[in-house]
């Protein structure tokens, strides 16, 4: 296969993968009907259990402050002792700000997370998509957008909205395809690895533990 030199070339390429896959769903009348009867709340339940499965933290609430307590508590636990979110995340930044008194945590900037010395953190970002078959978060660097919250916390919050569930990873690149972001980060649980003497390693290349938040 011939390396994609162009960004014209990589997006016509989703393009088709895309328009593939939708003729092999057509072609089995069944199964896309029930993926489509597929309800918000079916959404929500089935990318629950999937990113419990991977060692993710789901919390649910008709409103914040009901999980301010349950959060707090699991920061602690992991040691966290400041809070960041990347500028212009107003969602995020209301929850980073509203938590701080159930640390106590104070709020601290990105700048100061990627210092050598940087205190144990949380990073929150609201995320674009949650796909529910495999319990995946997607978080991308469209409109110039940072993704360190999702890569260099020792804990990751990610804030979703019922709107952001899909079923499956297609409908998310289906969205992202018409203005391709430069970056794209897919977290689905903690970051791990078993590169070294084959041992499962947990944070090694990313925060250690991954807290999804579900918001109305």
């Amino acid at each position: 296969m011939e390396p994609v030199g162009r960004k014209e070339e990589l997006l016509r390429r989703i393009a088709v993968a895309l328009r593939g896959h939708e003729a092999i769903k057509s072609a089995s009348g069944a199964t896309a009907g029930r993926e489509a009867a597929l309800s918000v709340a079916d959404r929500i339940a089935r990318f629950r259990n999937m990113f419990e499965s991977q060692g993710g933290n789901f919390l649910a609430g008709p409103s914040l402050d009901p999980l301010l307590p349950e959060l707090g508590e699991a920061l602690r636990i992991s040691g966290v002792t400041a809070l960041f979110s990347p500028r212009g995340d107003e969602r995020a930044r209301l929850v980073a700000e509203t938590l701080v008194p159930f640390g106590p945590f104070r709020l601290a900037s990105p700048g100061e997370i990627r210092q050598l010395s940087a205190p144990s953190s949380a990073g929150f970002q609201t995320a674009e998509f949650a796909i529910a078959e495999t319990g995946t978060i997607v978080q991308s660097g469209q409109k110039g957008k940072t993704l360190l919250p999702g890569l260099i916390s020792d804990v990751h919050v990610a804030i979703l909205s019922p709107a952001a569930f899909v079923d499956r990873m297609e409908e998310c690149l289906a969205a992202l395809s018409e203005d391709l972001p430069r970056t794209i980060s897919f977290i689905t649980g903690p970051s791990r690895t078993g590169d070294i003497e084959q041992t499962l390693t947990i944070g090694a290349h990313g925060p250690k533990k991954v807290i999804a938040v579900l918001l109305p």
